[in-house]
C-alpha cells in the first residue's frame, strides 16, 4: 500500500516516517503541523519583526481567544511552569530575575502533592525553586490540613498537575487548593499541559479558580511541537505580564527559553484553527474507533473495546476527550505477547507505534495495546488493520 506520509528528508538521513497510534508524546515527534499553520510559518520565516511588539500583539491575541486576562507564548508547557515559577519567586523586580537561578533571598519553595509528582516535575524547581512535598501518594481526597502545614514565608506558590500521569485513586479536590491559596493570598498555578480537548478546557481551569494555567501548543492544538503558553487571571495575569518583561527577547536567565518568530506566528494561527474545529474531530476519530473495532473484533481470544474518554467512560479521570481502542488477549491461550506485536508493526515500512499506557488489569496474564486516534489520517487506518490481522493470524 503506498505512504502518502513518508518524509523524503528523513529517508535521506536513514531515519524512518512512522504512523502514530500512540499518543502526542514528544518523543516521538509530538504532532503533525496543519498546512495552514505551515504556511503562516513560511510567510513569516520570509521577513523580520520586532519581537518586543511581536509578543506584545501575540500574547494579546491568546489571550482573547482563550478570555484569560494575560497570556504569554512559551518554548513549551514545561518552559511555561519554569517561567510561571521564576515569576511567583522574582515578580516585577529586575535585579532577582537578573539573579536567577540563585533564589536565597526569595520566596521560593513550591508547595507540590506527592500523587502530582511525575516525570515532568523538575520543571517546577528549574528556575532555582525548592519542592515542597505535602500529602500521600495514592491517598488523594482531602489534604487541607497536610497542605497549610507545608506553606511557610518561603512559599512562592501552590502547583497542581491535571495529567492522566497522576495517581488515578480519587482526586485531590482542586476547589480546596485554591481556596487555601485565596486564604493564604498564594497563587495557584496549574499543569495542564495536556488536557485538551475539549477546548472548553482553556477556560476552564481558570473559571475554577487558577492564577496560571500552562498548556502545551503542541499535542491537541497542534502548533510546532516546542511551543506553549500560560494563561493569567487575577494575581496570575500580573506574574504573566512580569514573565513577558523579563524573559526572551530581554536578557537575563528568561532569555534562555528563546523563541522565534516562526513558533509564536505558528501558535496563534494552530490557536485560532483548533478554537474553531477541534471539538468537531471527535466524531470522526470516533468512527475510525468503529471501523478497527469492525475489523478486528472477529478475532477469536481477542477483545477490543472502545474507550470513548468521555465523562462516563474513561481510562484515567484527567483523560482528553480523544476516543481510543483497547485490545486485549489471553497469552497464555493465543502465545503472543504486546512486546511482539510491538516488533511485528514497527519492522515493516511504514512502522506504526502502538499506545502501551495502561491504568487496570495490572494483575492478570492479559495483554493489551491501545490504538490513539488522534492523528491518524486515511490509510493509516487501513495499515494498522491489516498489520494487526496479520500478527494474530500467526496464532
Amino acid at each position: 500500500m503506498n505512504y502518502p506520509f513518508k518524509s523524503k528528508i528523513l529517508s535521506e538521513l536513514g531515519v524512518r516516517s512512522w504512523i502514530n497510534a500512540k499518543n502526542w508524546s514528544t518523543v516521538i515527534g509530538g504532532n503533525w503541523i496543519d498546512d495552514r499553520v505551515l504556511d503562516a510559518m513560511h510567510e513569516v520565516a520570509k521577513t523580520f519583526v520586532d519581537m518586543y511588539e511581536l509578543y506584545v500583539k501575540a500574547d494579546e491575541r491568546v489571550a482573547k481567544l482563550c478570555k484569560a486576562e494575560d497570556a504569554h507564548i512559551t518554548t513549551g508547557a514545561g518552559a511555561a511552569i519554569e517561567l510561571a515559577v521564576a515569576g511567583c519567586m522574582a515578580g516585577n523586580d529586575h535585579g532577582k530575575w537578573l539573579n536567577l537561578p540563585h533564589t536565597e533571598n526569595m520566596h521560593n519553595e513550591v508547595v507540590l502533592h506527592r500523587g502530582h509528582y511525575i516525570t515532568y516535575t523538575p520543571q517546577w524547581t528549574a528556575p532555582g525553586a525548592k519542592a515542597v512535598e505535602y500529602g500521600v501518594s495514592g491517598i488523594l481526597k482531602s489534604c487541607k490540613r497536610e497542605l497549610e502545614a507545608a506553606i511557610t514565608d518561603r512559599t512562592c506558590c501552590i502547583s497542581y498537575t491535571f495529567s492522566y500521569n497522576n495517581v488515578p485513586r480519587g482526586n485531590l479536590p482542586f476547589e480546596e487548593v485554591v481556596e487555601i491559596g485565596r486564604e493564604h493570598n498564594l497563587p495557584v498555578v496549574v499543569d495542564a499541559a495536556s488536557e485538551l480537548p475539549p477546548v472548553e478546557n482553556l477556560q476552564k481551569f481558570i473559571d475554577m479558580g487558577a492564577d496560571i494555567v500552562c498548556f502545551s501548543g503542541g499535542k491537541a492544538i497542534q502548533a510546532p511541537n516546542n511551543t506553549g503558553m500560560m494563561l493569567g487571571s487575577g494575581k496570575g495575569a500580573e506574574i504573566v505580564k512580569a514573565v513577558r518583561d523579563h524573559s526572551f527577547p530581554h536578557h537575563g536567565w528568561g532569555r534562555g527559553h528563546k523563541i522565534s518568530k516562526e513558533q509564536i506566528v505558528g501558535l496563534v494561527v494552530a490557536l485560532e484553527i483548533f478554537i474553531e474545529e477541534g471539538d468537531k474531530l471527535y466524531e470522526k476519530q470516533m468512527k475510525t474507533c468503529e471501523y478497527f473495532h469492525r475489523e478486528l473484533s472477529h478475532f477469536k481470544g481477542l477483545h477490543v473495546t472502545i474507550i470513548p474518554n468521555d465523562e462516563n467512560y474513561h481510562e484515567h479521570p484527567m483523560m482528553p476527550h480523544v476516543p481510543r481502542v483497547l485490545i486485549e488477549w489471553n497469552r497464555d491461550e493465543i502465545g503472543l505477547t504486546a512486546k511482539e506485536l510491538d516488533k511485528y508493526m514497527a519492522d515493516e515500512e511504514p512502522p506504526v507505534f502502538l499506545r502501551d499506557v495502561h491504568y487496570f488489569d495490572y494483575y492478570t496474564n492479559k495483554e493489551w495495546r491501545l490504538i490513539d486516534t488522534f492523528y491518524l489520517r486515511s490509510p493509516e487506518e487501513k495499515i494498522i488493520v491489516e498489520r494487526i490481522k496479520r500478527f494474530f493470524s500467526k496464532q
